[in-house]
């Protein structure tokens, strides 16, 4: 089997449904692997996003960066969160990567998408912020391609449009 690639992407633009959807693609949540989630086992993962009150798990970046370095052995399409320390260690080591990021009009569909999958205000607000503030940021990585994701896409209808998937 061929190496997969990497797509880091956005929150809310459809990664963990395209993960379910086709077998020889996986979503890495970091959150599984930023936090301890002793003790909310029993929240649904996505209404646990937001609740810092978790201890930090102290192995993190490393094992996500390692988890994701694994995944692309087993997956064709490993989605990762976008997290910057994932992208400086993709980017000091060579790694190949796309970069997934919606346009700049998506907010009220992504602030919608967060309180449909059970995300909380505190989250979904940071997740705004975001999409403007990292626009920016965005220019000083050099994934292979930045895939677009217009605010009525998904992840799939890019990846389609681009042979990816």
């Amino acid at each position: 089997m061929s190496k997969g690639i990497i797509v880091a992407g956005f929150g809310a633009i459809g990664k963990t449904t395209l993960g379910k959807k086709y077998s020889n693609v996986i979503d890495l949540e970091s959150g599984y692997y930023k936090w301890d989630n002793r003790g909310f086992e029993n929240i649904p993962y996505e209404q646990r996003k937001g609740k810092n009150e978790r201890p930090e798990n102290p192995k993190w970046p490393n094992n996500y960066h390692m988890a994701v370095l694994d995944a692309i052995n087993k997956y064709d399409v490993v989605l990762t969160s976008m997290h910057w320390h994932l992208l400086d260690f993709l980017e000091k080591n060579n790694i190949e990567y796309y970069l997934a990021y919606p346009t700049l009009d998506s907010e009220k569909v992504l602030e919608e998408r967060c309180y449909a999958r059970g995300n909380n205000k505190t989250f979904t607000d940071k997740l705004k912020i975001n999409l403007y503030d990292w626009n920016e940021k965005l220019k000083l990585y050099h994934p292979k391609k930045l895939l677009i994701i217009s605010k009525d896409e998904y992840l799939e209808d890019v990846l389609k449009k681009e042979k990816i998937i």
